[in-house]
């Protein structure tokens, strides 16, 4: 195997100075934010006593992606995206200490929950797309995909730390210092940024106007087949598919009685299987459609099974294929995501992905809350995996499709004559390229060298 195609290590990246700041101390903000997440959710089931309420505290929460997301990619286009990360923290911060003091105080009506919920989905709006293209900034061009495969791996190891915490604090000191915890999680990234050097937009080019500049990002993945193929299959897994914070408070609070503690170890199993995923997918030095369409359909068929399992432990050990090919997933649409996009459109594009994956949520978190009220959760989990598994048959069909349509060149054609679908496909937008990352950032060495969720 040639040098050029050889797999990255699993940690490649983190050897990136810069790059391995930001992944550290991200991680530290990741769990207190998924120790937030469980005591949110614990705490609205035990004030309104309602699955469809706790979906609601979901979705609001990724409301504003839906709403506003094209106009975060303008502006982590527009700005300085470390300048944009700053402000985003210590807006975090502020959120959870407004939530720590109601619940503290004893005052909190379910409308300031969803406020405050709503109010974070604002700031994430932005923060999203700029931190996804400041990691891009980091650490160079090849080290892209294992670098998107670790900013997740930092998530799924929050995901399995976090919980498990929160459900143990849960029940010692209450929801309300959870929250606290949670804010102060949040100085510990601001440290991180201020340490890391500013620097210069990696590519001279004109920052793109206010006007129609979101619509841009739109019109690049349409010109774009297979991009559209990739955001399909994980729109709809992330809409319909990915309610966990729903479904597992349910099925702790209402099918197996497990209280806290359990649903702590819930999300944990979870966790365990999405570590694992993670660091297998993280060694693919180049992500590949076919990866994404059979990852959403194994794991659909994984979160059916699970839904099924009759006792507690069954279900805890089907949660680890789940989380496992549900990485085979993620992990795959961020690094082809990321690797296929020109610079220039980096922060618009990755604005399309956090709508895509994220924006659905206030449209999935209520109606498999609904399901789940009315049907029973374990029907609500399995008719998330059901639309993934029909998401990726869907896509791959359709896929097969546009490539059979697209003409072959006729018998002694000339070699460089243009392809008329590429053709059209570049005039409606640039080309991308897999190798867009900072000219003026060094190639990473040994001694060289930053993520955040």
């Amino acid at each position: 195997m040639s040098k050029s195609t050889a797999r990255p290590g699993v940690f490649a990246a983190l050897r990136v100075r810069d790059y391995r700041v930001y992944w550290s101390t991200g991680l530290v903000s990741n769990v207190g934010t998924s120790m937030q997440g469980v005591a949110l959710d614990w705490f609205v089931l035990n004030l309104t006593h309602s699955g469809t309420a706790v979906g609601w505290a979901a979705g609001l929460q990724f409301a504003p992606v839906l709403l506003f997301g094209l106009w975060g990619g303008v502006i982590a286009d527009r700005c300085d995206r470390r300048t944009l990360l700053l402000w985003a923290q210590s807006l975090y911060a502020a959120q959870a200490v407004l939530l720590s003091v109601i619940v503290l105080s004893g005052h909190a009506p379910l409308w300031s929950v969803y406020l405050l919920s709503f109010g974070l989905g604002c700031v994430f709006t932005v923060e999203n797309p700029a931190r996804l293209s400041f990691v891009t900034e980091l650490v160079g061009g090849p080290l892209i995909p294992n670098a998107a495969g670790l900013n997740i791996l930092s998530l799924n190891a929050a995901r399995l730390i976090g919980p498990a915490i929160a459900g143990m604090l849960i029940a010692v000191i209450g929801t309300g210092w959870v929250f606290a915890v949670n804010a102060v999680s949040f100085a510990v990234v601001t440290v991180g940024l201020l340490t890391i050097r500013k620097r210069a937009r990696p590519i001279r080019v004109e920052r793109p106007p206010w006007a129609g500049a979101g619509a841009a990002g739109l019109r690049y993945v349409a010109a774009r087949p297979e991009l559209v193929g990739v955001f399909t299959i994980f729109g709809l897994v992330a809409t319909f598919a990915l309610n966990f914070s729903t479904t597992l408070t349910l099925f702790a609070g209402r099918v197996f009685a497990v209280g806290s503690s359990g649903l702590g170890f819930m999300s944990t199993a979870l966790s365990v299987g999405t570590i694992a995923g993670t660091l297998v997918a993280t060694r693919r030095a180049s992500p590949r459609v076919r990866t994404v369409i059979a990852g959403a359909v194994l794991f659909g068929v994984s979160e059916a099974l699970a839904a099924f399992m009759p006792s507690y432990l069954a279900f805890l050990v089907m949660l680890l294929p789940a989380g496992f090919t549900l990485m085979t997933l993620n992990t795959a649409v961020s690094a082809f995501v990321q690797s296929e996009v020109s610079n220039a459109m980096r922060g618009r594009v990755m604005a399309v992905y956090t709508v895509i994956s994220m924006g659905g949520a206030p449209l999935g978190g209520p109606v498999i809350g609904w399901i789940s009220q009315h049907a029973g959760v374990r029907w609500g989990m399995a008719s998330g995996g059901a639309a993934a598994v029909l998401a990726a048959v869907a896509v791959a069909l359709w896929l097969s499709r546009q490539r059979a349509a697209v003409p072959r060149p006729l018998p002694g054609a000339r070699a460089g004559a243009a392809d008329p679908a590429r053709a059209s496909a570049n005039s409606a937008a640039p080309e991308p390229t897999s190798t867009s990352a900072p000219t003026s950032t060094p190639e990473p060495t040994p001694t060289g060298g930053i993520p955040h969720d």
